[in-house]
This record gives C-alpha cells, sequence and structure tokens, in this order.
C-alpha cells in the first residue's frame, strides 16, 4: 500500500508543474512560526525532485545556526552550513554538506520534507527510513512542509513512523501535536 502511494505521490510531484509562489508562501509561513523565531539550530534540507523549494530560508534566517543533513548508509547527521556553495552530491545525488556533525540535543527545529503527509503528521517519504530513525531521538519541534496535493486524509502507518508537529502548506498550517 505505501509502496503504491510512494509511486503515486512522485509521479504527482515530478509532474507537478513548480510554483516558486507556492514554495515562497510556505517559506513566509516558516518565518513567521514562533517555533522558527524562538529557535537557534535549525535543521533544514536541500531540495530534491520537485520538493518545496525552501533555500530562500539561508538568506532569511540570518543569526540562526542553520544545518543540513549529511547521510551515510542509514543514518542523518545534521551539519552546520554557512554557505551552499561548498556543498557536495551526497549518497542520494542530494547535496550535502561536508564537516562535523552537530549534536541532535542542540537543534530546537527540524522541518521534514516528505512525498506525502496525512492530517494526523504521517509521513511518506522513500521508504528507507533515515528520517524516521533521526527524528526518533529529536526533541523538539518537527515541521513537514508540502505542497496542497501532498497532504491527504491518511496515510497507512507503521511502528517505526514518527509524525511531524507541523505541516506547513501553501493554503494552511496544520497542527497535529495534539492529536497523537
Amino acid at each position: 500500500m505505501k509502496k503504491t502511494l510512494r509511486n503515486e505521490f512522485i509521479n504527482k510531484r515530478l509532474t507537478y508543474k513548480l510554483s516558486e509562489k507556492e514554495s515562497n508562501i510556505i517559506v513566509k509561513k516558516l518565518i513567521n512560526l514562533p517555533e522558527i523565531k524562538k529557535a537557534k539550530y535549525i535543521l533544514l534540507y536541500y531540495p530534491h525532485k520537485n520538493e518545496v523549494n525552501i533555500l530562500p530560508l539561508f538568506q532569511i534566517l540570518k543569526g540562526k545556526i542553520l544545518l543540513l543533513p549529511r547521510t551515510d548508509s542509514k543514518d542523518i547527521f545534521p551539519v552546520m552550513v554557512n554557505s551552499l556553495e561548498n556543498l557536495k552530491k551526497g549518497k542520494f545525488g542530494i547535496l550535502e554538506p561536508e564537516g562535523n556533525p552537530v549534536q541532535i540535543e542542540k537543534i530546537d527545529v527540524v522541518i521534514v520534507p516528505a512525498i506525502a503527509f496525512d492530517k494526523k503528521g504521517h509521513r511518506l517519504g522513500y521508504g528507507k527510513g533515515y528520517y524516521d530513525r533521526f527524528l526518533k531521538n529529536f526533541k523538539g519541534t518537527k515541521i513537514g512542509v508540502a505542497y496542497d496535493f501532498q497532504v491527504v486524509e491518511e496515510i497507512p502507518k507503521e511502528e517505526h513512523d514518527i509524525p511531524v508537529d507541523l505541516i506547513i502548506t501553501p493554503s494552511q498550517i496544520i497542527k497535529v501535536k495534539e492529536e497523537q
């Protein structure tokens, strides 16, 4: 079931006419969130395969310590990023930073991409479990970002799936923390 959903949403996203306007609306919503305003350390992601483009946050969130994930065969390592120019292609063709990982305890907010989310915060990723393993030990705020078509009523969940606390789309902010 998850595999079918995953393929369906990947195809939708890949054929979706990317809208800079929609990504910018999401970025504006993010920077106005109290969780972002209060945060010192924020783990972002480098957009890949038509994911929401949150790269403008690197210009907007001056004064915050911004991180990007570096991956190995099974884990995510958050690494501080001072410039997007020094990134190298990682395991999945996604640009990643080099350097020493930051301790997970220091991170206040993680902004999480997905293929799809449901309204309870469960996410459908690429099926490798990277974010689930990372988020299992993360105590801060988990924020999912997606285009409106990527939010569905329900995604089949498994025991190891870790939901996000908020989902930001161009048209809504879904607070899911209380519902878990």
